[in-house]
């Protein structure tokens, strides 16, 4: 489903607001779309972003149903499922085709695609002609949230699709902020040791599932374009770049060529981020644009990154939905997991466990080894009477059945780049035993079913009144 058919499908279902007053793009749209999400509305389109004549899109994957309805899927846990077994078999399929191809059934090649409509005269193609969005008080500046990031290592000619922030320095020039050991800054140290540009093509307004799979944590070798395809039982169609070398999805709304250049690092930040801090400044690669196409009807999604709830904490529930169904198939014991809005990928895991559990801690020291979970630092187990999903719920029991000194193991380990640490991209993590534990008795259920009915109908009586 590409992005318009997308927004037709929340039209019809009022998950989408247009926002026909006129909106700045310097922090007012940020701030409209923080409320939004905050009171759990709509997707909002901005038909009238100041100092742009492009329509500017945010929130489009802030809920669980806009998730499913853009991986064409019923539920979170239908994509789940499916998406787990293909990863599982994923190395029966064969390669996929890192040029154009009139024979592969999931990724076909159109001739004419519609993110090449219009091709930008050298003179407009520019930053100038996007909107210049500045999400939060104290930014560096305007900022690319939401492009999918199309690169291709230099000597293997495998493919990434990443979503990495730019900061927009100048008229033709931004920063790329792709983390040391991302697939991206891998294909960019290749070509810095062959002391060649890099290729790289920002591909803005993708079809939702590319964007939702481009940010997913997959596993090395899975092709995150080759994956959206599978994984919504749709073929995406690709398209070749104007000038480079490299395939984009044909539907995209704008695509922005450039190069990554060789030796050249600027300063990126700082930002606001889901953290609620500024980011810390760091040097970054220099993207260099050269080529602008569009299509007919540009549609510019931007993804506000900021404290949770926000579009970005939403879309670490599509990771959710892939890691519940693989660990508990791995680890019988887990009867729920959840990662919390709050943790924003790479904080907190909480998982459901039995009270007679007996070795939950070395069950959490196993889990911190798996692949998806390396990076995160509190790991909390809980008991059956509890909703993990539930923050207030997990708070509750830390409070009142955790031991620190029994109950807590600390070990160390890799650290995202933006958590704190003495030593940057390492340090201590945490593995907390929240369960009750013997002789604790936990408190008995309603005993008659009837009960409840009962005093649920006569709840709402009283509600009504």
């Amino acid at each position: 489903m590409d992005l318009l058919h997308f927004l037709e499908e929340l039209s019809r279902s009022a998950a989408l607001q247009v926002v026909d007053a006129p909106v700045n793009t310097h922090l007012e749209i940020a701030a409209l779309s923080a409320l939004a999400v905050r009171d759990q509305g709509p997707a909002l389109l901005f038909r009238n972003a100041r100092g742009t004549k492009h329509l500017v899109l945010t929130n489009a994957l802030a809920s669980e149903q806009r998730l499913a309805l853009a991986l064409n899927h019923a539920c979170l846990g239908d994509f789940g499922s499916t998406a787990s077994r293909l990863l599982q078999g994923w190395n029966n399929f064969p390669a996929p085709p890192l040029e154009i191809t009139e024979h592969d059934p999931w990724l076909p090649s159109v001739e004419t695609p519609p993110c090449r409509q219009h091709i930008l005269p050298q003179a407009q193609a520019t930053f100038r002609h996007l909107p210049d969005i500045t999400l939060w008080p104290g930014d560096a500046g305007p900022c690319l949230t939401a492009a999918v990031v199309v690169t291709k290592h230099p000597r293997t000619g495998r493919r990434n699709a990443g979503i990495y922030r730019l900061q927009i320095l100048g008229p033709s020039t931004a920063t790329l902020g792709w983390h040391p050991g991302s697939d991206a800054a891998k294909h960019f140290d290749a070509a810095e040791e062959l002391n060649q540009p890099l290729e790289v093509a920002l591909a803005l307004g993708v079809p939702p599932a590319v964007l939702l799979t481009a940010g997913l944590p997959l596993p090395e070798g899975v092709d995150e374009l080759e994956f959206a395809a599978r994984v919504t039982g749709n073929a995406l169609p690709l398209a070749q770049c104007h000038v480079l070398d490299l395939l984009v999805p044909a539907t995209s709304r704008m695509v922005l060529e450039g190069h990554a250049l060789p030796g050249k690092r600027a300063i990126e930040g700082p930002f606001g981020n889901h953290t609620g801090l500024l980011s810390t400044p760091r040097p970054c690669p220099v993207f260099q644009l050269h080529t602008i196409t569009q299509a007919a009807e540009p549609v510019l999604p931007c993804i506000v990154a900021g404290p949770p709830p926000s579009e970005s904490t939403w879309m670490a529930k599509a990771h959710e939905a892939i890691l519940r169904v693989r660990l508990r198939a791995a680890y019988p014991v887990i009867q729920d997991l959840a990662l919390p809005l709050e943790g924003i990928y790479q904080n907190f895991l909480f998982v459901t466990l039995a009270a007679d559990q007996k070795d939950a801690l070395d069950l959490l020291l196993n889990l911190s080894e798996e692949r998806e979970l390396r990076r995160f630092r509190f790991l909390v187990a809980v008991d059956e009477a509890v909703n993990c999903a539930d923050v207030s719920q997990v708070l509750w029991r830390l409070g009142n059945c955790l031991d620190p000194e029994r109950d807590v193991i600390r070990i160390e380990g890799p650290l995202a780049p933006w958590h704190p640490s003495a030593t940057p991209g390492h340090g201590g993590r945490l593995l907390l035993d929240a369960r009750a534990k013997h002789p604790a008795i936990p408190m008995p259920g309603y005993p008659d079913p009837q009960c409840i009915e009962t005093i649920s109908r006569l709840w709402q009586t009283l509600h009504k009144r």
